[in-house]
């Protein structure tokens, strides 16, 4: 069998999950390909898997780069000039022009060229790339979706509006339902009792996440003392980015904050960032490192400050950690309600956080025994799930297999 994977063109959407369900998916016999722009190709290479590049496509940052894109969907980027100083909550009206209006359409029409040449039986996308929902739709090939972001607004009226835009444009009849892209088949990484009612669906499937890739942990982390709490904190591979508008700031607190706990603190300030290169405080108590190996570590921490990506919040709820969510943009701020819902830690946004404020929250989650206790009732219901690896029959099924 044919099996082409996609995803937006960025790292966090295409690697975490996506590559492992297609290195599977080749492991099994399968022909794969992986849609993907030109730099990200190295990444599918790893895998040992076969990119099939599209030199145009556009994603989510290159609309916060590029102003004239920004222009051309109609949306206000002003608000994103405060990422790291406050929780920005954007509209399901920019969700929908960001990831399913012209720039899905324009990614699409090169997607099918891609498609026709691979002559896929199976489409396999994550749920935020709309060009592969567009091109399977325009060539009549059945796909599945892999759920990397289950809050996003996918069921709203707005992102129902920019599908029928770009379906009008390739030639398709309109659809009544903005869920009609995921009704083909939808892979969830979570349990159903993190969705709400009304994103759940019938046909739905649930597998346990990956497990962490085959490695070691840095021997300094395994190494660090074992008569306090373990508390890992990390602002993900995009926040990153954006450590010069705001987010250091950030930084220098949880770092302070950990330093002034009774905890072993470990934080990952990002990629480019070295630990020899940070000019905050630097606590006896807190190794900083540019990188962490956040899935085969967070397992043996007590507590986790994130960002509240989908990811991290998935490895963590799958290893029983209770959590402080510090969301700063995208569906963060719903992935952080939906953790302080389901008892399995606290939500504090960006500009609430001060020395006081932080310290208070992450000392609550620590003491907090029903934090705890939630959350280890959370990690009973991954356990509950079916192995990542069973979701391979699970797309031949659909493929026709």
């Amino acid at each position: 069998m044919r099996i082409a994977f996609s995803s937006q063109p960025v790292y966090s959407h295409l690697v975490p999950a996506l590559l492992p369900l297609a290195g599977l998916t080749a492991e099994a016999g399968n022909e794969v390909g992986v849609l993907t722009s030109p730099d990200l190709a190295g990444e599918v290479r790893a895998f040992g898997l076969d990119p099939l590049e599209l030199p145009n496509a556009t994603g989510p940052r290159d609309v916060l780069q590029r102003p004239e894109l920004a222009e051309r969907l109609g949306v206000d980027i002003s608000a994103m000039a405060e990422l790291g100083s406050r929780t920005v909550r954007p509209s399901p009206d920019h969700f929908a022009r960001v990831f399913a209006g012209p720039l899905a359409g324009d990614t699409a029409e090169e997607s099918i060229e891609a498609l026709r040449s691979f002559g896929p039986d199976l489409l396999v996308r994550e749920v935020a790339d709309y060009p592969g929902y567009y091109a399977a739709e325009h060539l009549g090939v059945p796909q599945a979706v892999l759920d990397t972001g289950p809050l996003a607004p996918h069921d709203h009226e707005d992102v129902l509006a920019r599908i029928n835009e770009q379906r009008d444009r390739l030639g398709l009849a309109a659809v009544s339902d903005p869920l009609h892209p995921l009704r083909g088949g939808r892979l969830g990484m979570v349990p159903e009792s993190f969705y709400p009612e009304h994103l759940r669906l019938d046909s739905a499937v649930h597998h346990r996440p990956p497990r962490a890739a085959e490695q070691r942990l840095d021997p300094a982390i395994a190494g660090l003392p074992g008569d306090r709490p373990l508390v890992l904190a990390t602002l993900g591979s995009n926040a990153a980015a954006l450590h010069g508008r705001g987010t250091r700031t950030l930084l220098d607190t949880i770092v302070e904050v950990l330093g002034d706990l009774r905890v072993t603190g470990v934080v990952a300030l990002g990629r480019g960032i070295e630990p020899d290169e940070w000019r905050g405080a630097r606590p006896d108590n807190v190794h900083l490192t540019s990188f962490v190996q956040q899935q085969l570590l967070l397992p043996a921490c007590d507590a986790f400050i994130t960002h509240g990506g989908f990811s991290g919040v998935r490895e963590a709820m799958s290893s029983g950690v209770p959590m402080v969510v510090v969301p700063m943009f995208a569906e963060q701020p719903t992935n952080a309600d939906r953790v302080e819902q389901l008892g399995v830690g606290k939500r504090i946004d960006v500009e609430d956080v001060s020395h006081d404020s932080l310290r208070t929250t992450v000392g609550t989650v620590l003491a907090d025994s029903a934090h705890r206790h939630r959350a280890r009732a959370v990690e009973r219901e991954f356990l509950a799930l079916p192995p990542f690896h069973e979701m391979v029959a699970e797309l031949e099924r659909l493929g026709g297999r």
